[in-house]
Protein backbone atom coordinates (compact mmCIF):
# COMPACT_ATOMS: atom_id res chain seq x y z
CA UNK A 1 0.00 0.00 0.00
CA UNK A 2 1.17 3.79 -0.94
CA UNK A 3 2.26 5.41 2.08
CA UNK A 4 0.09 8.44 1.94
CA UNK A 5 -2.50 6.41 0.79
CA UNK A 6 -1.69 4.20 4.40
CA UNK A 7 -1.71 8.34 5.98
CA UNK A 8 -4.75 9.44 4.87
CA UNK A 9 -7.20 6.69 3.68
CA UNK A 10 -8.23 4.06 5.03
CA UNK A 11 -7.06 2.40 8.74
CA UNK A 12 -7.72 -0.20 10.95
CA UNK A 13 -7.83 -0.41 14.37
CA UNK A 14 -6.30 -4.20 14.37
CA UNK A 15 -5.51 -6.30 17.85
CA UNK A 16 -1.82 -6.55 18.33
CA UNK A 17 -0.98 -10.51 18.80
CA UNK A 18 2.02 -10.21 21.11
CA UNK A 19 2.25 -12.25 24.09
CA UNK A 20 -0.19 -10.31 26.60
CA UNK A 21 0.82 -8.82 29.90
CA UNK A 22 1.64 -11.01 32.83
CA UNK A 23 -0.94 -8.78 34.82
CA UNK A 24 -3.74 -9.49 32.38
CA UNK A 25 -3.18 -13.33 32.76
CA UNK A 26 -4.55 -16.00 35.29
CA UNK A 27 -3.14 -18.86 37.13
CA UNK A 28 -4.25 -22.09 37.83
CA UNK A 29 -3.38 -24.11 40.94
CA UNK A 30 -4.76 -27.53 42.22
CA UNK A 31 -5.84 -27.99 46.09
CA UNK A 32 -5.97 -31.11 48.08
CA UNK A 33 -2.86 -32.83 47.22
CA UNK A 34 -2.46 -35.14 49.91
CA UNK A 35 1.13 -36.03 48.44
CA UNK A 36 4.03 -35.07 47.03
CA UNK A 37 5.03 -32.61 49.72
CA UNK A 38 2.49 -30.14 47.68
CA UNK A 39 2.02 -26.70 49.55
CA UNK A 40 -1.11 -25.18 50.07
CA UNK A 41 -2.43 -22.22 47.65
CA UNK A 42 -1.77 -18.71 49.73
CA UNK A 43 -5.38 -17.50 49.28
CA UNK A 44 -6.03 -14.04 46.78
CA UNK A 45 -8.23 -11.40 47.20
CA UNK A 46 -9.23 -11.90 43.05
CA UNK A 47 -8.79 -15.99 43.09
CA UNK A 48 -11.60 -17.69 41.91
CA UNK A 49 -12.77 -21.25 42.59
CA UNK A 50 -14.20 -24.09 40.54
CA UNK A 51 -14.96 -27.70 41.20
CA UNK A 52 -13.63 -30.11 38.00
CA UNK A 53 -15.91 -32.87 37.32
CA UNK A 54 -14.03 -34.85 34.68
CA UNK A 55 -16.40 -37.66 32.78
CA UNK A 56 -16.12 -40.84 33.89
CA UNK A 57 -14.27 -42.02 30.78
CA UNK A 58 -11.71 -39.72 31.30
CA UNK A 59 -10.79 -40.83 34.60
CA UNK A 60 -8.70 -44.28 33.38
CA UNK A 61 -4.79 -43.55 32.98
CA UNK A 62 -2.56 -45.75 31.65
CA UNK A 63 0.93 -46.21 33.01
CA UNK A 64 3.92 -48.60 30.63
CA UNK A 65 7.24 -48.18 32.48
CA UNK A 66 10.32 -50.64 33.09
CA UNK A 67 11.10 -52.96 35.67
CA UNK A 68 13.87 -51.03 37.09
CA UNK A 69 11.25 -48.40 39.10
CA UNK A 70 8.67 -50.92 39.73
CA UNK A 71 9.05 -50.26 43.46
CA UNK A 72 8.31 -46.30 42.55
CA UNK A 73 5.10 -47.17 40.36
CA UNK A 74 3.36 -48.29 43.47
CA UNK A 75 3.17 -44.99 45.51
CA UNK A 76 2.80 -43.15 42.09
CA UNK A 77 -0.54 -45.33 41.10
CA UNK A 78 -1.67 -44.79 45.17
CA UNK A 79 -1.55 -41.11 44.70
CA UNK A 80 -3.37 -40.93 41.40
CA UNK A 81 -5.92 -43.09 43.18
CA UNK A 82 -6.36 -40.61 45.60
CA UNK A 83 -7.09 -38.27 43.41
CA UNK A 84 -9.78 -39.38 41.94
CA UNK A 85 -8.06 -41.54 38.74
CA UNK A 86 -8.36 -45.08 37.63
CA UNK A 87 -4.83 -45.54 36.90
CA UNK A 88 -3.56 -49.28 35.40
CA UNK A 89 -0.08 -50.63 35.20
CA UNK A 90 1.71 -52.77 32.47
CA UNK A 91 -1.34 -55.21 33.15
CA UNK A 92 1.48 -57.97 31.89
CA UNK A 93 3.03 -57.27 35.10
CA UNK A 94 0.57 -57.45 37.70
CA UNK A 95 -1.59 -60.62 38.36
CA UNK A 96 -4.33 -58.99 39.86
CA UNK A 97 -5.10 -57.16 36.30
CA UNK A 98 -3.75 -60.04 34.12
CA UNK A 99 -4.79 -60.04 30.44
CA UNK A 100 -4.01 -60.53 26.71
CA UNK A 101 -2.21 -58.32 24.65
CA UNK A 102 -5.24 -57.74 22.06
CA UNK A 103 -7.76 -56.81 25.71
CA UNK A 104 -4.88 -54.07 26.35
CA UNK A 105 -5.10 -52.95 22.85
CA UNK A 106 -9.17 -52.51 22.77
CA UNK A 107 -9.60 -51.16 26.43
CA UNK A 108 -6.62 -48.83 26.00
CA UNK A 109 -4.54 -48.22 23.13
CA UNK A 110 -7.87 -47.82 21.08
CA UNK A 111 -9.76 -45.52 23.14
CA UNK A 112 -8.75 -41.21 23.13
CA UNK A 113 -10.01 -40.75 26.17
CA UNK A 114 -7.40 -43.01 27.75
CA UNK A 115 -4.33 -40.84 28.87
CA UNK A 116 -1.21 -42.90 28.50
CA UNK A 117 1.73 -41.67 31.25
CA UNK A 118 5.33 -42.97 29.75
CA UNK A 119 7.41 -43.41 33.16
CA UNK A 120 11.15 -42.70 31.84
CA UNK A 121 13.67 -44.42 33.23
CA UNK A 122 17.16 -45.56 31.58
CA UNK A 123 16.19 -49.24 31.61
CA UNK A 124 13.23 -48.31 29.76
CA UNK A 125 15.62 -46.08 26.25
CA UNK A 126 17.25 -49.31 26.45
CA UNK A 127 13.89 -51.96 26.70
CA UNK A 128 12.43 -49.53 23.67
CA UNK A 129 16.14 -49.33 21.63
CA UNK A 130 18.01 -52.86 22.30
CA UNK A 131 17.80 -56.27 22.49
CA UNK A 132 15.09 -57.20 25.43
CA UNK A 133 15.46 -60.37 27.23
CA UNK A 134 12.77 -60.23 30.10
CA UNK A 135 9.25 -60.11 29.47
CA UNK A 136 8.39 -57.07 31.00
CA UNK A 137 11.10 -54.99 28.51
CA UNK A 138 9.45 -57.09 25.78
CA UNK A 139 5.85 -56.08 26.59
CA UNK A 140 6.83 -52.42 27.06
CA UNK A 141 9.01 -52.39 23.56
CA UNK A 142 5.72 -53.63 21.77
CA UNK A 143 3.14 -51.22 24.00
CA UNK A 144 5.68 -48.05 22.44
CA UNK A 145 5.56 -49.19 18.78
CA UNK A 146 1.97 -48.93 18.86
CA UNK A 147 2.19 -45.92 21.00
CA UNK A 148 4.70 -44.47 18.15
CA UNK A 149 2.60 -45.85 15.45
CA UNK A 150 -0.40 -43.64 16.18
CA UNK A 151 1.40 -40.84 16.92
CA UNK A 152 2.94 -40.57 13.41
CA UNK A 153 -0.63 -41.64 11.85
CA UNK A 154 -1.96 -38.49 13.95
CA UNK A 155 0.50 -36.66 11.75
CA UNK A 156 2.99 -36.62 14.19
CA UNK A 157 0.79 -34.48 16.78
CA UNK A 158 0.91 -35.86 20.47
CA UNK A 159 -2.69 -35.90 21.99
CA UNK A 160 -2.42 -38.57 24.70
CA UNK A 161 0.88 -39.34 25.42
CA UNK A 162 3.11 -37.84 28.91
CA UNK A 163 6.40 -38.94 29.45
CA UNK A 164 7.13 -38.63 33.20
CA UNK A 165 10.98 -38.62 34.27
CA UNK A 166 11.33 -40.83 37.48
CA UNK A 167 14.70 -41.20 39.55
CA UNK A 168 17.87 -41.29 37.28
CA UNK A 169 15.99 -40.56 34.11
CA UNK A 170 16.82 -37.55 32.11
CA UNK A 171 15.51 -35.88 28.78
CA UNK A 172 18.22 -38.43 26.95
CA UNK A 173 16.17 -41.02 27.95
CA UNK A 174 13.13 -39.82 26.57
CA UNK A 175 12.15 -41.32 22.77
CA UNK A 176 13.39 -38.80 19.96
CA UNK A 177 9.39 -38.73 18.74
CA UNK A 178 8.38 -37.27 22.31
CA UNK A 179 10.66 -34.66 22.65
CA UNK A 180 8.86 -32.21 20.81
CA UNK A 181 5.78 -32.18 23.53
CA UNK A 182 5.99 -31.70 27.42
CA UNK A 183 8.30 -33.80 29.38
CA UNK A 184 6.75 -33.75 33.47
CA UNK A 185 9.28 -35.00 36.22
CA UNK A 186 8.49 -37.11 39.14
CA UNK A 187 7.52 -35.64 41.74
CA UNK A 188 8.84 -32.02 40.90
CA UNK A 189 6.10 -31.67 38.71
CA UNK A 190 3.07 -32.93 40.31
CA UNK A 191 0.79 -30.24 39.88
CA UNK A 192 1.29 -29.69 36.20
CA UNK A 193 0.67 -33.53 35.87
CA UNK A 194 -2.50 -33.27 37.33
CA UNK A 195 -3.52 -30.24 35.27
CA UNK A 196 -3.44 -31.92 32.86
CA UNK A 197 -4.49 -35.01 33.36
CA UNK A 198 -7.54 -32.73 34.39
CA UNK A 199 -7.04 -31.65 30.99
CA UNK A 200 -7.09 -27.56 32.42
CA UNK A 201 -4.16 -25.25 31.21
CA UNK A 202 -1.83 -23.62 33.92
CA UNK A 203 -2.04 -20.34 32.63
CA UNK A 204 -5.58 -18.56 31.44
CA UNK A 205 -4.83 -15.49 28.86
CA UNK A 206 -7.15 -12.71 28.72
CA UNK A 207 -10.02 -12.71 26.79
CA UNK A 208 -9.62 -11.35 23.08
CA UNK A 209 -11.61 -8.82 22.21
CA UNK A 210 -14.54 -9.99 19.66
CA UNK A 211 -15.21 -6.61 17.65
CA UNK A 212 -12.67 -4.80 15.25
CA UNK A 213 -13.46 -0.98 14.75
CA UNK A 214 -13.03 0.46 11.27
CA UNK A 215 -11.95 4.31 10.81
CA UNK A 216 -12.82 4.83 7.46
CA UNK A 217 -11.83 8.58 6.02
CA UNK A 218 -11.52 10.35 2.69
CA UNK A 219 -9.02 10.01 0.76
CA UNK A 220 -6.77 12.52 -0.38
CA UNK A 221 -6.88 13.26 -4.15
CA UNK A 222 -2.87 12.97 -4.40
CA UNK A 223 -3.83 9.90 -2.97
CA UNK A 224 -6.20 9.18 -5.26
CA UNK A 225 -3.85 9.94 -8.45
CA UNK A 226 -1.74 7.09 -7.42
CA UNK A 227 -4.80 4.39 -6.80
Amino acid sequence: MNDSLAQGGVSVNVPQFSAPPVEGMSQVSVMNLSSAGAEASVSHPHEKRRTISLPDECRNVFITYSSDISTEIVPFVDFLTKQGFRPAIDLFDNPFRRMDINKWKDSYLKDPSTLIIIAISPKYKADIEGCVVDSHGLHTKYIHSMMQNEFIQHGSLNFRFIPLLFLNASKKHVPSWLLNTRVYCWPQDTEDLLLRLLREERYVPPPVPMELTLIIRPVAPSSAATL
